[in-house]
C-alpha cells in the first residue's frame, strides 16, 4: 500500500483526537457531556415521541422527574466546570468579573421578565426551578456567566492588543449571541422553558431578543474587559474554553438537529467555525485535504 495512503487515515484521526473536543482539561467536561446525551437520548425518544411513554408505564414518571432534574443539572455541571478551572488557573481574581456579571444579567433579565426590555416580553416556566423575584430562575445568571466567561476567552485568544479593545467586546457578544441561534430555538420553541407573550419569526423568538442578547452580552463583555480578564483568562488551558463552549452547545444544538430545524443549526455552525477551529486546525485541515487529493 502506497504510504501516503497509510497516512491519510492518521492524519483525520489526529485531527478528530487533537481537536475541538479531546484536549486537556476536558475530562472536567465529562459529567457535562454526559447528562447532555442523557438529555437528547431522552428528547429524541420520549419528548419527540410522547406514544412511547404510554407503550413503557414505566417511562413516564422516570421521565417526569429527569425532564427538570437533567435541565437544572446541565447548568450546575456547566458552573461547576468553569469555576474548578477559574479557581485552579486563575486564583480568586475571577471573583470580581462573576459578581460584576451575575448582577448585570440578573438585572437585564429582571427588566425582560417585568417590563419586556430589552429582550421582548416573556416569562420563564417552572422547570428550571427557584425564581428570583417570583421571575427569573436563579440557575439564569450563572448560565451567563459561563458562557460569557468562554465567548470572551475564544475572542481573547485570537487578539493581540493588551489594551482596552471594543472590537474585543463587540466580538465576544457576537460569539455569545451566536449560542441563542439554537438555544431559543430548543428551549422555547421545542420545549417551553420560557414562552414568549408575542412569538417572532424564527421559531418563535422575536427579533428584539437577538438586540436584547447583543446588549445584555455587550455590557457583561465590557465588564470582562474593565476587569482585565484578557490578561488572567491567559492562565486557561488554551482549548478549555472552546472544549466547554461545544459542550454547552452540544444540547440545544443536537435537539435542533433532531427536529431537524436546520436554519438555527446551519447558522450557529456557520458562525462558530472560524471561531473554535484555531489557526493550527486550519493549517492540519489544508495538510489533510493536500494528502486526500494527493
Amino acid at each position: 500500500m502506497n504510504p501516503r495512503h497509510r497516512a491519510k487515515p492518521r492524519l483525520l484521526l489526529e485531527l478528530i483526537i487533537r481537536g475541538p473536543i479531546m484536549k486537556k482539561n476536558s475530562w472536567a467536561l465529562i459529567p457535562l457531556i454526559i447528562v447532555n446525551s442523557l438529555s437528547l437520548f431522552g428528547f429524541a425518544t420520549f419528548a419527540s415521541n410522547p406514544d412511547y411513554l404510554k407503550k413503557f408505564p414505566w417511562a413516564e414518571p422516570i421521565f417526569e422527574i429527569s425532564y427538570p432534574l437533567f435541565s437544572r443539572l446541565q447548568i450546575l455541571l456547566a458552573v461547576s466546570a468553569m469555576i474548578y478551572v477559574l479557581w485552579n488557573q486563575c486564583s480568586k481574581v475571577w471573583m470580581k468579573a462573576f459578581v460584576a456579571i451575575i448582577i448585570t444579567s440578573l438585572t437585564s433579565e429582571l427588566a425582560g421578565t417585568s417590563v419586556g426590555i430589552p429582550f421582548g416580553a416573556y416569562g420563564y416556566s417552572s422547570l428550571l426551578g427557584f425564581k428570583i423575584l417570583g421571575k427569573v430562575p436563579a440557575l439564569i445568571p450563572l448560565s451567563w456567566f459561563y458562557m460569557s466567561i468562554a465567548s470572551y476567552d475564544l475572542v481573547n485568544q485570537r487578539s493581540k492588543s493588551n489594551r482596552f479593545s471594543l472590537f474585543r467586546v463587540t466580538l465576544s457578544s457576537l460569539v455569545l449571541l451566536v449560542w441563542d441561534l439554537v438555544l431559543d430555538p430548543a428551549m422555547s420553541h421545542l420545549t417551553p422553558f420560557w414562552l414568549w407573550e408575542n412569538p417572532g419569526g424564527f421559531f418563535g423568538m422575536p427579533t428584539s431578543n437577538l438586540v436584547g442578547w447583543f446588549i445584555t452580552g455587550f455590557f457583561l463583555m465590557l465588564w470582562l474587559e474593565i476587569l482585565k480578564a484578557h490578561e488572567w483568562l491567559k492562565a486557561l488551558p488554551q482549548y478549555f474554553s472552546r472544549n466547554f463552549y461545544l459542550a454547552n452547545l452540544m444540547l440545544p444544538l443536537g435537539m435542533c438537529l433532531i427536529s431537524q430545524l436546520w436554519t438555527p443549526v446551519l447558522l450557529s455552525l456557520g458562525a462558530l467555525l472560524p471561531v473554535i477551529l484555531s489557526t493550527e486546525d486550519f493549517k492540519k485541515l489544508k495538510h489533510f485535504q493536500k494528502e486526500a487529493l494527493a
